[in-house]
């Protein structure tokens, strides 16, 4: 009884395994809801979608000159030395910036002073 039930049971496994299968199988034909680039990867994977070879462009030199290449590199350099006026050789060190605190906070006390007459 077991072994009936066992190789009937089986049975029914492969033949819904097979019908499952047939199904995936065809799924990149049949697929109306699939996104734009699964549609491209299905071509991909049936080899279609490629340009054929006589149709790929051909790389064309350059019409222009090396003058007129040194002329826009010149250009480029000097709006490039435009930016040079924030060089890391202007940013002041620390013992700089303290000087100019404490040279800062010198005058406004001195104005404070001036204000209240010399009073806190």
């Amino acid at each position: 009884m077991f072994r009936r039930t066992a190789t009937a049971l089986a049975s029914f496994t492969a033949i819904a395994g097979a019908t499952l299968t047939g199904g995936c199988a065809d799924l990149m034909q049949r697929s109306t809801i699939a996104p734009e680039w699964f549609q491209a990867k299905a071509l991909e994977v049936k080899g279609e979608g490629y340009p054929e070879l006589d149709q790929i462009p051909v790389a064309r030199p350059s019409t222009s000159g090396q003058a007129e290449w040194d002329q826009a590199a010149a250009d480029l350099n000097a709006k490039a030395a435009q930016f040079k006026i924030y060089a890391p050789e202007d940013i002041p060190t620390d013992e700089e910036v303290r000087a100019r605190h404490a040279q800062l906070l010198e005058q406004l006390e001195g104005k404070r002073a001036a204000e209240t007459g010399g009073q806190p």
